[in-house]
């Protein structure tokens, strides 16, 4: 029978080679880049997720440990933050910058997301274009007014409940409630000595690096994650993509968080606007399984 992950890779058949790039610095980074998945299907659909190569019992420094307590301890029912979200290619001194807002929300079967960028700037040329990323449970929307287009990719069959956002399973992996377990086990942990001139204000800065074996020992370097000491939530994370020597960083502001205050389901709404282009990407049907012989 087909697994979860397999049926999340097929739904991403269909993709563009710019739409896959996108997605993994955007949606491995900006949700913070804490998992061994990649949403591309350049591996066979039936092919099972990496997983380190070995298991074995981890000592951590009792200061990291108490870090990664706090990271997994911290209950979030719904958040809205300020993000910006930079790309930079060394080789071509090509800088992106985008800004806009993250608003996530608890809901059953599955949660919800919505990324927006209201703001694009390269090379000093500034765009006022935006574009909507959501994820509504079932859907993975993207909504672009520079393009005019709608994308529609399924992620999850109607009524399947699929946590899409779990360490190392999921396509959306989120920085707050990750297991240490699940940390320890894709990445190495060091607590880096603070740095005023290079840190976020009141922030601990971890540098983890996956562990050989991990997918993501072969797409990224070492991440450094910055954790606010008082929200225990990410306020920077910054890393390189391999493939292309992307360096990439997410940041968000802890003094406009909004944590659990009751986000209304309709802030995570994108827009449909009239005469966009839509496509639509259906997973592909489940194989049928084959009655056991009695």
């Amino acid at each position: 029978m087909i697994n979860g992950r397999a049926a999340l890779c097929m739904g991403f058949k269909n993709m563009n080679s710019r739409s896959i790039d996108f997605l993994n610095c955007l949606l491995v980074v900006v949700a913070i880049v804490w998992v061994g998945t990649r949403l591309d299907a350049a591996a066979p659909a039936s092919k099972p997720a990496s997983s380190p190569a070995t298991t074995q019992a981890v000592k951590l420094d009792p200061a990291i440990e108490k870090i990664l307590d706090r990271l997994e301890q911290k209950k979030i029912t719904d958040i809205e933050t300020p993000i910006t979200y930079i790309k930079t290619k060394p080789l071509l001194a090509d800088k992106q910058t985008y800004e806009g807002i993250l608003r996530f929300r608890m809901e059953e079967p599955n949660p919800r997301f919505l990324i927006r960028f209201d703001k694009f700037s390269q090379e000093g040329i500034v765009s006022r274009k935006k574009e909507w990323h959501a994820f509504d449970g079932q859907w993975y929307i993207e909504v672009r007014e520079k393009t005019e287009a709608i994308i529609k990719r399924q992620v999850v069959r109607p009524g399947e409940k699929l946590d899409v956002f779990k360490l190392g399973q999921g396509p959306f992996p989120l920085p707050f409630g990750q297991k240490k377990k699940d940390i320890i086990d894709n990445f190495s942990v060091k607590l880096v000595p603070p740095d005023p001139k290079k840190d976020p204000p009141g922030s601990d800065h971890l540098e983890c690096t996956p562990l050989p074996g991990t997918k993501l020992a072969d797409q990224f370097g070492t991440v450094h994650f910055y954790i606010h000491r008082k929200l225990d939530l990410p306020v920077c994370i910054r890393t390189v993509e391999k493939k292309e020597g992307i360096r990439v960083e997410a940041s968000f502001s802890p003094d406009k968080m909004s944590i659990n205050k009751g986000l209304s389901a309709s802030k995570l709404n994108h827009p449909q606007p009239r005469g966009y282009s839509i496509s639509t990407e259906l997973l592909n049907p489940p194989p049928k399984t084959k009655p056991e012989n009695r």
